[in-house]
């Protein structure tokens, strides 16, 4: 045997160690197993792994051969003839049930079925977990509603003009009687439809109250080339939105904070990375309130990056990158969370969503709805039923496949991801999803790319020479586009 790390396994130096990380998703149970602790001779061991040394030179030692030998029954260490080739365009895999395939996820696993890693650990269903923010049913938000009634209103909602919030407003509003402030950030990258959406909400609704926040160009320009710079991608959204609207929500006393999270956009943190339960069974679940804190923290108490070899790290990296850019709007947000950590008794907006499946089945029966009840309408030519509001979401669908990619973060395609989870939840056909994924922004650069780019005034020479994650995520576009 000749061993080499089999394909997208990588040794990665931190500052605790060694570790061994997997750029790709593996078939469960081993999803939960992909990054791995190794010892410094392991990594020494590992770091000479070229394919041209037998194992019995590489692993004279009992103890390292002990290590090695695991790692090796693991399949992170394989012989140089078994190491799986890279997928091309012309030749991958597919999943048999839902649209993913190993040259859009680099990596990507499969069963003896065919069946991709994602559709496995969906399969498998949801352990008791803590999940990104609690899923409500209308029956609870209802009654714990009811027992406050001291705001004026009921519920804020972070609204966009998108299918998702729109659909939201619409039924807490209409369908549920909550008295419902709306709340728009006017991000400069707002998609021209959904701010007509707007337009026709507010009269379609005349008994929702609409506030609508707008931040200097040139704050908003400069977070977002500090962004793309410090975690690879320029998005601000919906962080910011929180730093901007939880204080005005929390001084008039809203009791709660709802937004428009489809099911499948929280299917990777449920399904496939979710957090286990406490081993300790006799401490109890947190509170709602003790919930909202922790969700607010990841997003508004500093924390310096960290190298992301999870999927939560690399989370938790975009959060404090924008703070870091947008440091003196999370200050208020700050406040509120330090005083409601020091007095247990202080009442402070609960974060949380409904459940959509429930509420409105799949989504081409929601866009009907909106249609008819609020004159709601799509994007111009847009096929794609998720992420209805943004101009330049096909920018984060590119740069986010450039960087994993180039195993530069362990953060799937986001938007790929969440179209193929709504195949298997049933929101729409396999058929429908392709179709839908044609204009996803990878694997090839999106023309909106260099617009913003000119917008904000990133050239190819800055990128060329520049020490952060630019290169990593634009530099195939712009040698492209010279070319």
């Amino acid at each position: 045997m000749k061993p080499v790390l089999q394909h997208r396994w990588r040794l990665e130096e931190t500052r605790e160690g060694p570790f061994l990380v997997y750029y790709g998703l593996r078939n469960p149970p081993r999803n939960l197993h992909q990054v791995l602790e190794v010892s410094p001779q392991a990594a020494r061991a590992i770091g000479g792994m070229d394919g041209s040394l037998a194992w019995e030179d590489l692993a004279r030692d009992p103890s390292l051969e002990a290590e090695l030998r695991g790692l090796r029954d693991r399949g992170c260490i394989v012989d140089i003839g078994e190491r799986r080739i890279p997928a091309t365009p012309e030749r991958h895999r597919s999943c048999i049930r839902c649209i993913h395939n190993d040259f859009l996820i680099p990596g990507l696993e499969f069963d003896e079925r065919g069946l991709c890693a994602f559709c496995q650990c969906y399969e498998r269903g949801a352990p008791p977990r803590r999940s990104i923010v609690e899923a409500f049913t209308e029956e609870r938000l209802l009654d714990e509603i009811r027992r406050n009634r001291d705001s004026r209103f009921d519920a804020m909602i972070l609204f966009t003009g998108g299918k998702d919030s729109s659909f939201l407003l619409w039924h807490a509003a209409r369908r549920l009687g909550l008295r419902v402030l709306a709340a728009f950030w006017n991000m400069p990258y707002t998609h021209e439809t959904a701010r007509e959406n707007i337009r026709r909400c507010i009269r379609r609704l005349p008994e929702v109250e609409f506030i609508e926040w707008s931040l200097p160009w040139n704050m908003v320009k400069k977070a977002m080339r500090g962004q793309w710079g410090q975690v690879g991608t320029p998005c601000l959204c919906p962080t910011a939105a929180f730093a901007l609207f939880y204080p005005l929500a929390f001084q008039h006393g809203i009791p709660f904070i709802l937004f428009g999270m489809e099911d499948v956009q929280t299917a990777v943190v449920d399904y496939v990375f979710p957090i286990a339960p406490s081993p300790d069974s006799g401490r109890r679940p947190p509170s709602h309130r003790e919930s909202t804190l922790n969700f607010l923290k990841t997003r508004a108490l500093p924390h310096p990056l960290r190298k992301a070899l999870q999927w939560r790290t690399e989370l938790a990296n975009y959060h404090a990158s924008i703070r870091s850019q947008l440091a003196s709007l999370f200050l208020p947000l700050q406040d509120i969370v330090a005083r409601a950590e020091a007095d247990p008794e202080l009442e402070i907006p609960l974060v949380t969503r409904i459940r959509t499946k429930e509420s409105y089945g799949d989504w081409g029966s929601a866009i009907d709805l909106l249609g008819r009840e609020l004159d709601w309408r799509m994007p111009p030519q847009q096929k794609a039923m998720l992420h209805t509001s943004c101009r330049i979401e096909a920018v984060k669908d590119y740069v986010q496949y450039m960087r994993f990619k180039n195993m530069r973060t362990v953060f799937f395609p986001q938007s790929l991801v969440e179209l193929s989870a709504s195949v298997f939840f049933g929101f729409l056909s396999c058929e429908e999803a392709l179709h839908q994924a044609e204009e996803l922004g990878c694997p090839g650069p999106p023309e909106v790319l260099y617009g913003l780019l000119d917008d904000l005034d990133i050239t190819a020479d800055e990128v060329k020479g520049c020490g952060n994650e630019m290169p990593y995520a634009l530099r195939e576009a712009l040698e492209g586009k010279s070319a």
